[in-house]
């Protein structure tokens, strides 16, 4: 594999696209695989690095036309990219990897689950003693495990749609978890987030498998019908009775989530007799409904990667005691309507709205009844002083937001970490005494 991507990347002038976690990675390919390679970096941002050339700035997008091959990180926003001419010559760490890697990949993708999804695969296959590495959007650059990898390496690859949007080969295994509305800033039309998350299928043959969930809001079933590849609903199919399944995730949704992940092993050969097991001593990841703690009788839980309004429901549904609930984040102009026709219809009694949504929850709310107490703050901090005060005890208050952070944090981990920080700063003395 790593022959066939130098071969294919030599003599050929290269921008790289983009100086993120993926833009790292492809420069330090290049420079300690090909460091004969014409190659040059373009950022929006200032970018300074020795004896490398940089275009940076506002026109930083006008050095694509000068290189043959543009290797493009996943920051980039679509809606900013290159003119149609130029985009025959894109590609990404993604694509190369999909592209070259022979042995088994399988690829995991959906607006909401693919985290846990992954990470589940990967513990079971480790469990199980399989030769397995977990890459991708999870946090580790696909190039950067290439020589790690083995014949018998089995790569569980999370794809955001990021990831997806310019490749021309699909995993052998590929589950599409689900299709919400989510991502449309980063898009010129929201078809195109669909689109780009579609391609992880888009490249299957009769020798592979798609395993998908729910998906038909954005995906007609004719479409899937006609697919050539051995396909799974994780709906419809037998793969494993809740009875038979023991874990620590809570929620309907994360039932969806293991049996993929069961789906999955077994299509690489494992027995469902194997699988089952191994499931239970899998403990969930951070941000995602996790349990912070119980602190005056009020349990707290840390669901901050929920972007999405469907996260949030599935969120307060798998709690069932959720009196009061922080929500909001960055405004993308989506629409809110479900959320809020299921939060009127909920036991929540406080919704605490974080900045900057706090106008746009206001006025979904305001074209019904409503018999929550909606209480904006400023931040963070008052945002968790408010939860200790209005909180019923022995019930939970969740941050589930519904939105990104980047208005305030640089990714949903920072906004989770810090709701965690006032929370245990709440019970301290000294926290105590300034109050």
């Amino acid at each position: 594999m790593k022959q066939d991507i130098i071969d294919f990347l030599k003599n050929k002038r290269i921008l790289i696209l983009g100086y993120g976690r993926e833009g790292r990675s492809a420069l330090n390919y290049i420079q300690t695989n090909l460091p004969d390679a014409e190659y040059a970096l373009a950022d929006q941002s200032k970018v300074q690095l020795e004896n490398i050339q940089t275009y940076c700035g506002a026109n930083y997008l006008d050095a694509v036309r000068n290189y043959d091959l543009i290797i493009k990180s996943p920051g980039i926003p679509t809606h900013d990219f290159i003119a149609a001419d130029q985009l025959p010559k894109v590609t990404s760490l993604t694509d190369l990897f999909l592209r070259f890697r022979k042995n088994t990949i399988i690829g995991v993708t959906g607006t909401k689950g693919k985290s846990t999804t992954s990470s589940l695969i990967h513990h079971i296959l480790r469990t199980t003693e399989k030769n397995s590495i977990l890459i991708g959007n999870i946090g580790i650059p696909c190039f950067d495990a290439i020589d790690q990898l083995q014949e018998d390496t089995i790569v569980v690859f999370e794809m955001s749609c990021h990831q997806l949007e310019f490749i021309a080969a699909s995993p052998q295994i590929a589950i599409l978890l689900n299709l919400y509305d989510e991502h449309f800033d980063h898009y010129a039309k929201p078809e195109d987030y669909f689109t780009a998350k579609k391609n992880i299928y888009k490249y299957q043959s009769s020798k592979d498998t798609l395993i998908y969930g729910d998906i038909f809001q954005h995906a007609s079933r004719e479409e899937i019908a006609h697919l050539p590849m051995h396909k799974i609903d994780l709906f419809k199919d037998d793969i494993a009775d809740s009875s038979e399944i023991h874990t620590n995730l809570v929620g309907q949704h994360n039932q969806i989530n293991i049996r993929a992940a069961i789906a999955a092993c077994e299509a690489v050969g494992l027995s469902k007799e194997v699988i089952l097991p191994t499931i239970e001593s899998f403990h969930g990841l951070p941000h995602r409904l996790q349990f912070v703690g119980k602190y005056r009788n009020i349990k707290f839980y840390n669901d901050s990667i929920a972007t999405a309004q469907e996260a949030v429901i599935n969120a307060v549904t798998a709690l069932k005691d959720v009196d009061t609930l922080l929500l909001g984040g960055m405004d993308r102009g989506l629409n809110y309507q479900k959320l809020v026709d299921f939060l009127r219809q909920s036991s929540v009694r406080n919704i605490i709205l974080l900045p900057e949504t706090e106008q746009v929850f206001q006025r979904f709310f305001n074209e019904a009844p409503y018999s929550q107490r909606l209480i904006p703050v400023a931040n963070m901090e008052d945002a968790v002083d408010v939860a200790f005060e209005v909180t019923a005890e022995n019930h939970s208050c969740l941050l589930s937001p519904a939105a990104a952070s980047y208005n305030t944090y640089k990714n949903f981990e920072e906004r989770g970490d810090d709701f965690v920080k006032h929370i245990q700063e709440h019970e301290s003395p000294k926290h105590a005494k300034m109050k």
